[in-house]
């Protein structure tokens, strides 16, 4: 599997993360890295996911649950 980032296994968990940043960035965050050659929001948290910078964590994906027909329960697959 093609590493991205540091951490970042996907191009579409690269795209969330940076993304996420991105919004923290125009509602007044301060960019984690001290020089960037863009003022773009979205090109300074790629280079900060880049470098490092942004911390995430990958949440663990809840076990599927199917109702029982015949008492309307959960029932773990």
């Amino acid at each position: 599997m093609k590493k991205y980032e540091e951490g970042v296994v996907s191009k579409y968990q690269l795209i969330n993360v940076a993304a996420r940043r991105c919004r923290q960035l125009r509602s007044g965050a301060t960019p984690r890295i001290q020089y960037s050659r863009s003022k773009n929001f979205a090109r300074i948290a790629l280079e900060e996911v880049k470098a490092g910078k942004v911390g995430f964590e990958q949440l663990a994906v809840p076990a599927r649950q199917t109702v029982d027909d015949s008492e309307g329960l959960p029932v773990g697959l």
